[in-house]
């Protein structure tokens, strides 16, 4: 099987797909890899500040990071600066589990940017503070996932269910006693 510009080889015991071919030497030398999977939606206006969004940002590696009570703490605390003193986003509910973060959000129309710049700025200054203080790193995922939540989707019952990750996962019978969980009442 060959590509242009590049020889390309199967991961044994799979069928050749986008996702499982490893690439090899162009022939100037680089390394060319398959396009990854794209996550987001094409053409659409993530700036939009009538949208709800339901995001889920994940530790390198999926390393639990955040089983480290100080390390939450933070991520919470970040949190609700964001949402209460920056004003950037309305946050309606958001859950720290030990390998991820799931956080319901609106950007506020004086934000002005798009939902992408404002993941980033948010895992850039917790990264960044983290690996000065405790050397996490790298602390993020490159990437990070997002559902645009539709009209006529429940925003109560979205936030539920992030609410009830902690009890999904074990770590608690109630989210009530999970220490970071939050459903922000007054935003609905």
């Amino acid at each position: 099987m060959r590509r242009k510009h590049c020889d390309i080889r199967r991961v044994r015991g799979t069928r050749p797909t986008e996702l499982n071919i490893v690439a090899q030497n162009a022939p100037d030398g680089r390394k060319v890899l398959p396009k990854r999977k794209q996550i987001h939606l094409v053409d659409y206006d993530y700036s939009n500040t009538n949208d709800v969004f339901f995001v889920t940002l994940c530790t390198h590696d999926k390393k639990p990071y955040f089983q480290n009570l100080q390390y939450a703490q933070y991520i919470a605390q970040e949190i609700d600066f964001r949402s209460r003193v920056s004003e950037e986003v309305t946050v309606f509910a958001w859950c720290i589990m030990p390998d991820h973060l799931h956080i319901l959000l609106k950007l506020n129309e004086g934000y002005g940017k798009s939902l992408a710049n404002w993941v980033a700025a948010f895992k850039r200054y917790n990264a960044r503070i983290l690996s000065m203080m405790h050397e996490v790193k790298p602390l993020w995922q490159a990437n990070f996932y997002e559902h645009v939540v539709r009209k006529e989707e429940s925003l109560r019952a979205i936030a539920e269910y992030i609410a009830n990750n902690p009890v999904r996962k074990n770590l608690v019978k109630h989210w009530q006693d999970y220490p970071f969980v939050k459903i922000n009442d007054a935003a609905f």
